[in-house]
Order: structure tokens, then sequence, then C-alpha cells
């Protein structure tokens, strides 16, 4: 079995760029915002997300309960990726932030993943 059928899951990578904050009344721009494309900088990438039951909980919010927990994603070595870029799971449609990369023995990579938004009914 070779690694690359470890990842039946799809995903679109949206790389985040950094745009200053332009404040009112002649201010200087010290804030910075993140903004995404509207395209996917790279689209139907084969990955895999994986969801651990350690230390998860749910959250009563409206106007629905959140699940957060660890999460992390695999990916193919040389995939481009960076700390704060968007990835969406193909399969439900569902937004995540990713965190920082680690290189595994260079054959692929593991990033933890966080949901920042509220994500409606499926």
């Amino acid at each position: 079995m070779a690694i690359e059928d470890f990842f039946r899951h799809k995903c679109d990578i949206y790389h985040a760029s950094y745009d200053e904050k332009v404040p009112k009344y002649g201010l200087p721009a010290s804030e910075k915002e993140l903004s995404y494309p509207e395209i996917p900088s790279i689209e139907d990438v084969p990955c895999f997300f994986a969801f651990s039951n350690t230390n998860a909980s749910m959250v009563e919010a409206e106007p629905m309960t959140l699940f957060q927990g660890p999460n992390e994603l695999s990916l193919p070595a040389g995939t481009e990726i960076h700390p704060g870029d968007k990835i969406i799971d193909k399969r439900f449609n569902i937004d995540y932030t990713a965190g920082f990369p680690e290189d595994i023995r260079g054959k692929y990579l593991v990033v933890p993943i966080y949901r920042r938004t509220v994500q409606g009914a499926l």
C-alpha cells in the first residue's frame, strides 16, 4: 500500500495575504488583516482529515452547537501550505484555518487545523 492511497479526501487551499488596515483620521497603519483570494490557490489537493476524540468539547452557541477539538490534516510532501491559510474540506464544504505544518520524514505533511467560523447546517 503506497502513501498516496492514504490521501482519500480532497481539499482546496487558499493562501492568506496580509493587508494593512487603514485607520481613519490620518492615523498610520498599524494593524494587518488576513484576506483570501476568491478562487483557490491550489484546487483538489489529495489529503486526509483526521479527527481525534481526545480533549473534544461541545460548546452551546447560537445559532448552533460548536464542536471544538484537535483536528489535523495530512497532505502529500511538497504541498505549499502556510500558517493562516484557509482549507476547505470538499466533502462537507467546511472551512478550517491551518496551523504550523510539520514535515514527517519527507513523506507527508501534518498540519493542525482549527475551525474559525460558525458553520451552518449541512
